[in-house]
C-alpha cells in the first residue's frame, strides 16, 4: 500500500523516485547457480535482497545471503549491474559471483534449488532482470 502511495504523490508531484537498489548472489556449485523457489510469488528468484540504510554493497549481500540460503559469504566479485521496475518502483541491482560455505538452509523466502542455468530462464520471477543476468552468466561461462 504504502509504495501505491509513494508512487501517486510522486507522479503527482512530477518527482521521479529513485530505484530501490538490491545486491543479489550468483552461488554457483557444479555447473549448477542456487535459486529460491519464492515463497511469496510464483518463480524463482537469486539469493539477494533490497540495500538498508547504513549498508554497503557488500555488507548486504553477506546479510542477505545468511538470511536466505545459511551460507556465509567468503568471497565476493562484481559481475554485473540490471535496471527494472517492480509494481512501478524503478529498481537498481548490483549481482555479485559469491563464493560461500555451509550449510544450506532454505527460509521462509523459500525453498531453495540447484538448477542449471539455461532451465532456470523460463520460471524466473523476475522476468526481465533475472532472466538478464542468467543469460549474461550463460554466456560468461560459455565464453
Amino acid at each position: 500500500m504504502l509504495v501505491y502511495i509513494l508512487k501517486f504523490f510522486s507522479k503527482l508531484l512530477f518527482i521521479e523516485s529513485p530505484p530501490l537498489f538490491s545486491v543479489a548472489a550468483l552461488i554457483e556449485k557444479g555447473g549448477k547457480l542456487l535459486f529460491l523457489n519464492l515463497s511469496y510469488q510464483k518463480g524463482l528468484g537469486l539469493p539477494g535482497g533490497i540495500v538498508q540504510e547504513g549498508e554497503t554493497l557488500e555488507e548486504t549481500l553477506k546479510r542477505e545471503v545468511l538470511e536466505e540460503t545459511g551460507l556465509k559469504v567468503t568471497k565476493s566479485m562484481y559481475f554485473s549491474s540490471v535496471i527494472g521496475s517492480y509494481k512501478g518502483i524503478p529498481t537498481a541491482s548490483v549481482v555479485f559471483l559469491a563464493d560461500t560455505l555451509g550449510k544450506l538452509k532454505s527460509s521462509e523466502e523459500g525453498e531453495l534449488v540447484w538448477m542449471r542455468p539455461k532451465d532456470a530462464i523460463g520460471k524466473l520471477f523476475y522476468k526481465d532482470s533475472a532472466t538478464a543476468v542468467v543469460e549474461k552468466y550463460i554466456a560468461f561461462r560459455q565464453g
